[in-house]
């Protein structure tokens, strides 16, 4: 564990061994887990994760593209197995 210290303008000095998971300047996601610790995430590395599933089902000729229709179609599906037409 490193320690540092908060200053009166609430910078804070990142310890040498993590400098270089980040650069100066860089856009970071501050968030807290329920243990109350801090967790900085550099935005690249979320945009990143979300690229690795953009588009995954883009490729997916039978399903809609709207969700609402979706929706329609698997309500639609219930009500034929429920009323015996499936």
């Amino acid at each position: 564990m490193d320690v540092t210290r908060i200053s009166a303008e609430y910078m804070l000095r990142i310890p040498e061994r993590f400098q270089r998971l980040l650069q100066a300047g860089q856009e970071v996601a501050v968030s807290a887990d329920a243990q109350g610790r801090l967790i900085i995430t550099p935005i690249e590395q979320i945009r990143a994760l979300l690229m690795e599933t953009f588009g995954m089902w883009a490729d997916r000729t039978d399903m809609p593209t709207d969700g609402v229709e979706y929706m329609d179609e698997v309500r639609r599906g219930q009500r034929l197995d429920t009323l015996g037409a499936a």
